[in-house]
């Protein structure tokens, strides 16, 4: 368990930071009520606008004219620089941009891996839905492709153009996610500025400063300048992707938003779903109080491949965000760990 769940928790960090699919989902099998949900359905009717939306009236303003580009913005901590939608905002505590008048969404990853890695902010490939031809491009002198595709959301079809560039080392994956029936008004302009990236492969991948976070030192642990997606600490000897038992902490905003009178509340609920364990196996659970930001957590200990592995998940909060903190180690190294997973969590803070 406990190497399946450190992998899928670090392709979480990793998917939600390139518009992939939302990681928080039940440990229970699909066929269990959902009475325990982390957000109760009375609550989130309670939340609505007094037009019955969910979504603030700005948002749903639309012009009908075709989406524009502005001028060329390099996006901190990854060494690229690109034409955001004219009017777009930098993404809160995410590498990309937000365009509220055109409704589109555009994430960014720069990170140190196999070629194959790319495909996987695209999500299931099960799940998405060819758009189009796919068009060789050349970005920084590499080559690469910009496609499209299109996935159904809960009551939308979302259409999403993506470019993706490898240079044996390194790779940059670009993702921009709109509705599907304005694909006509956004399509163009977005070809457009992904053709027209510019990237600087040998800048200094920095997660934090691409996130909007601040994460303090925390003894025993060193960055890793590995990816964008997630600030990644490691201990010594470790090796990024991780293997079973090498100390290592993974740090990430989560894709969704929290009322602030919610978070403590669904905290300990969203841990229990992102770590199922049994209650005997749990070393370590609570509320985090004595950090800049509040939050819970949960360390645990299970058998994997033949070794007992220690697992920690802490979720703290900024604004309506959460992040989530991910550790492993060795559970024979537990007791000397536990105390820098737990610091690593009350070592975040907002730029």
């Amino acid at each position: 368990m406990p190497r399946t769940l450190l992998v899928s928790l670090l392709a979480v960090s990793f998917l939600a930071a390139c518009g992939g699919p939302r990681p928080i989902t039940s440990a229970r099998s699909d066929h269990e009520d959902d009475e325990d949900s982390y957000i109760d359905e009375e609550e989130a009717e309670d939340e609505e606008d007094d037009d019955g939306s969910f979504v603030d009236s700005a948002i749903l303003r639309d012009s009908g004219e075709p989406l524009t580009l502005g001028e060329p913005v390099e996006v901190p901590g990854t060494g690229v620089t690109m034409r955001p939608p004219e009017g777009a905002q930098p993404m809160p505590y995410g590498a990309g941009f937000l365009s509220m008048q055109h409704r589109v969404q555009i994430s960014v990853v720069v990170a140190v891996g196999p070629e194959a890695m790319l495909d996987q902010v695209r999500g299931d490939p099960a799940q998405r839905e060819p758009e189009g031809e796919v068009e060789e491009v050349e970005i920084a002198g590499q080559d690469g492709r910009i496609g499209r595709d299109r996935i159904r959301a809960q009551q939308a079809v979302l259409e999403r153009a993506w470019l993706l560039v490898h240079d044996g080392t390194r790779g940059l994956a670009i993702v921009a996610t709109y509705e599907g029936g304005r694909s006509s008004r956004v399509w163009p302009a977005m070809r457009e500025a992904l053709a027209s990236i510019e990237w600087d492969r040998d800048a200094r991948i920095d997660a934090a400063r691409a996130l909007g976070i601040q994460v303090d030192r925390v003894e025993g642990l060193t960055a890793a300048q590995a990816t964008s997606a997630n600030v990644v600490l490691l201990g010594r000897g470790a090796s990024f992707p991780p293997e079973p038992g090498q100390p290592v902490v993974s740090i990430a905003p989560l894709p969704m938003q929290l009322a602030s009178e919610q978070s403590a509340r669904v905290c300990e609920q969203i841990i229990a779903r992102l770590m199922p364990v049994p209650t005997s196996d749990i070393e370590l659970e609570g509320a985090i109080e004595n950090g800049p930001l509040s939050g819970c957590e949960r360390l645990a200990t299970a058998d994997a491949d033949g070794q007992r592995v220690a697992t920690y998940a802490a979720l703290v909060f900024t604004e309506q965000t959460p992040i989530l903190v991910t550790g492993s180690v060795d559970a024979a190294e537990l007791a000397r760990w536990r105390a820098r997973f737990t610091a690593a969590a009350r070592a975040i803070r907002p730029l």
